[in-house]
């Protein structure tokens, strides 16, 4: 039984992103652009196959035909250079089982659904394509075993979501919307990246398991550790203050929108923190921070959402202000709350913005209002009205990070056009640059 599961779970993770190739390649090499057709049943195959060995390794863990199967699952080496060595690990145990079949048929269910809705649509092969890989990304990101591992799902998840937002690349703003999200992305990367780092120095080992050695660590050490994560999880999850990523992203097509910023992709970060708890545990600074992080976000996203008028951003917000929830219930130490409220939300906010096109009705239930909350009207109408243009703008979160970072971004224009001018003066005096 052990054998069958290992090898599930490497078609688990492979199964999709081969059925992904396999589209790609039909696009470069033949002499037609290949049919709707070809590129769903394609692609549907690899999701399938990769449901169906999740159920064959659910089916080694519960233990019902053998001895339970579960822990970390060696497949060798990734990379080894001298000591340091990047393990290819999977781990099988009741979150990452969880997490990884719950993606899986999701992923499976917005397929079925993109067949109908992308009908005629010119990106309709490029769209499964994408879908193939995202999947493969989501297997990696619930399984892997080490965070290395994990950080090449991460990337697989967010390269994905950020051309999900540009598929109407014919369009400025998608575009615009895809490389806001990507530049609030490369933020979490590096904080995941930095932590990575960070975890194999003091630990040894960035396995997911040596994590259980945190308590050992100075507290000043695993207070770092457990902020980086924090922040990772806050740029992938669009926690305060970078959420002004997340009403851009529904400038993608409804699927994508469903799939990444409804039930999976946004919920990855909280993920990361459900795997990395042995950290956030013994770090008491972390904890309150997060806390404070994901009721601020919960607050900031429950007025937005009362006075938002188009019904993907009520629905965008909606989702924000469950997700902070979750992040406090994770600092919380609420960790199987968390785990059961992740699932049930994403399943309903799934079903909600599948209905997006045709919900304006069910968006102003959500509970628009004219001027803020009606207890503030009663209280301080002034208040109420600073109260509801906060919310209407969105704090103008975009505007402030925009004005932090110009500086910066001067900066390295002015460097760019010094460095431009230099080359240009030692070429012209005949020198090789």
């Amino acid at each position: 039984m052990v054998e069958a599961v290992r090898l599930a779970l490497v078609l688990a993770v492979v199964a999709p992103v081969v059925a992904g190739v396999i589209v790609g390649l039909r696009v470069l090499l033949a002499d037609r652009h290949p049919s709707e057709a070809m590129a769903y049943r394609t692609t549907m195959a690899g999701l399938t196959a990769s449901m169906l060995a999740l159920g064959v390794v659910l089916l080694g863990f519960s233990g019902l035909v053998a001895a339970p199967v579960d822990g970390e699952m060696e497949f060798g080496s990734w990379l080894r250079i001298h000591d340091f060595e990047i393990p290819l690990v999977l781990l099988v145990d009741r979150i990452s089982l969880t997490i990884a079949l719950f993606a899986a048929v999701l992923t499976l269910l917005v397929g079925r659904f993109s067949r109908t809705y992308l009908h005629r649509e010119p990106g309709f092969v490029r769209f499964f394509g994408l879908l193939a890989f995202f999947a493969t990304g989501t297997q990696l990101v619930a399984l892997a075993g080490a965070l290395e591992l994990f950080f090449a799902g991460w990337e697989i998840v967010g390269i994905s979501s950020a051309l999900f937002i540009g598929y109407f690349h014919e369009r400025a703003e998608p575009i615009r919307s895809s490389i806001r999200a990507f530049a609030t992305y490369r933020l979490a990367d590096a904080g995941l990246l930095v932590a990575t780092v960070t975890t194999f120095e003091l630990l040894g080992s960035a396995r997911f398991s040596a994590l259980d050695r945190a308590a050992q660590l100075p507290a000043g050490e695993a207070t770092l550790i457990a902020l980086l994560f924090l922040l990772s999880a806050m740029g992938k999850s669009a926690q305060l203050p970078f959420s002004g990523w997340l009403p851009r992203a529904m400038e993608g097509p409804t699927p994508s929108s469903a799939l990444f910023y409804g039930a999976v992709s946004i919920h990855a970060g909280l993920f990361l923190l459900l795997r990395v708890w042995p950290v956030l545990e013994v770090s008491v600074p972390a904890r309150v921070i997060g806390v404070v992080v994901g009721l601020a976000t919960a607050a900031y996203a429950a007025s937005v959402v009362r006075v938002h008028t188009d019904a993907k951003g009520a629905l965008a917000h909606a989702t924000l202000a469950q997700v902070g929830l979750i992040l406090a219930e994770i600092f919380l130490g609420l960790i199987t709350l968390a785990l059961v409220h992740l699932v049930c939300h994403a399943l309903l906010r799934l079903g909600q913005f599948l209905k997006a096109p045709n919900m304006v009705h069910d968006s102003h239930r959500l509970g628009h209002e004219a001027h803020g909350p009606s207890w503030l009207a009663r209280v301080s109408p002034r208040l109420a009205a600073r109260v509801y243009a906060g919310a209407l703008h969105r704090l103008r979160l975009d505007d402030r990070i925009d004005a932090a970072f110009a500086p910066v971004l001067a900066l390295a224009r002015l460097l760019d056009r010094t460095d431009r001018r230099i080359r240009r003066a030692v070429s012209m005096d005949g020198v090789a640059p």
